[in-house]
């Protein structure tokens, strides 16, 4: 008989290797936010325990906080979902995943997690959100930057600069959408997934940082002081790194840092951001309406469902978004699947329903340190 539990500290070497070994990778070294020995692994990690005592399955679930239109929510990350290969098909991930489920509703508004569409959608998550990627090439930075002014520019690893932990949480709380991030486990967190944090300074003074992959042809996060310094940062990064081309991706909602690379980048394309289970309707929506409603706007309007049981009525007007956690008398019914694929997908708008075409999907994002 297998037992399905919570980990325990003296297991951490084993979930560990069971990670690595499924995985084929290290990650302690791909994860040390969370699998470096000042963070309590166990406490987030449930386990498939065989009768002799061998652990065959796992799956962690990492809490946050999300800021988001001036709101806050409990949110969650779910990973390292992982099946040994000899004990794949008896069912082990399905119990660890419902175990975790059972938890959530109540405790969180949403959960996220990044995998395959149809595997997750059993377990009620829907792929979606939006995320922009911008192509640079040295093309596009000899025509259309050939006026910047870089001689004032220069890149550092960003904890070399003087203050620079708290100069990164001055910017990242101004955002309009921030994932909570531990000052104290900051380095930690910059480096995962292999990101490199560089500071970039402007005659001196920090005034932004990027995260980027090793061969520096991936932007993963850009943060300035000033998004019309975009120009002149994309610029120095090519010059200072010898590139040919580079990809940046962005959060939809970053109105400023998407209008200045729009203005030059070869080209772009617009994906889902990760995948979503929702289970308070009432707040993720009122949280991301509003986000899109301070930065690119929203039609006025009202739309009143049952999305999942839940009754949900927006009424979108001059004066903001609000939410109210009831229903009309003709409200649309709809099931969570369906609730979902309308407030976080462009396929909500072949649903036929009488809703604003520019409400939706909601502009859900994390930038790649915050996933797990």
């Amino acid at each position: 008989m297998t037992t399905y539990r919570q980990a325990r500290p003296d297991e951490r070497n084993e979930y560990i290797d069971l990670a690595n070994y499924t995985f084929g990778f290290d990650i302690e070294a791909l994860l040390p936010k969370v699998y470096d020995s000042g963070f309590d692994s166990a406490a987030i990690t449930k386990v498939a325990e065989t009768d002799g005592g061998k652990l065959v399955a796992e799956a962690a679930v990492l809490p946050q906080t999300v800021h988001a239109g001036g709101m806050e929510l409990r949110t969650n990350f779910l990973g390292i979902m992982v099946v040994h290969p000899r004990f794949r098909g008896e069912g082990h991930m399905k119990a660890i995943m419902d175990a975790w489920l059972k938890e959530m509703p109540g405790k969180y508004h949403m959960s996220v997690l990044d995998g395959k569409r149809q595997r997750y959608e059993y377990f009620g998550y829907t792929s979606g959100g939006l995320q922009c990627e911008y192509k640079v090439t040295k093309d596009n930075i000899r025509h259309a930057l050939k006026s910047e002014d870089i001689s004032g520019i220069r890149f550092r690893p960003l904890q070399e600069v003087d203050e620079w932990n708290a100069f990164l949480l001055r910017l990242l709380t101004s955002r309009e959408v921030y994932v909570e991030r531990d000052p104290e486990r900051m380095s930690q967190i910059l480096s995962c997934y292999k990101q490199h944090a560089l500071g970039m300074l402007k005659d001196g003074t920090l005034t932004g940082y990027l995260l980027t992959d090793q061969d520096r042809t991936h932007v993963s996060e850009v943060c300035l002081v000033d998004p019309t310094d975009a120009g002149k940062m994309i610029k120095a990064y090519f010059s200072s790194f010898d590139l040919q081309t580079a990809t940046f991706t962005l959060p939809v909602y970053e109105k400023s840092l998407n209008r200045e690379l729009s203005e030059f980048a070869e080209w772009y394309q617009l994906s889902p951001a990760n995948m979503y289970n929702i289970f308070d309707f009432a707040a993720v929506l009122e949280a991301f309406l509003t986000v899109k409603y301070h930065t690119y706007g929203l039609t006025e309007g009202s739309f009143s469902a049952v999305m999942d049981s839940q009754p949900v009525t927006i009424k979108v007007s001059e004066s903001g978004v609000l939410v109210e956690k009831k229903a009309s008398e003709h409200a649309v019914i709809l099931d969570k699947m369906d609730a979902q694929k309308l407030i976080l997908t462009p396929y909500g708008r072949y649903m036929d329903l009488n809703v604003p075409k520019d409400w939706f999907p909601l502009p859900l994002f994390w930038h790649t340190v915050d996933c797990f």
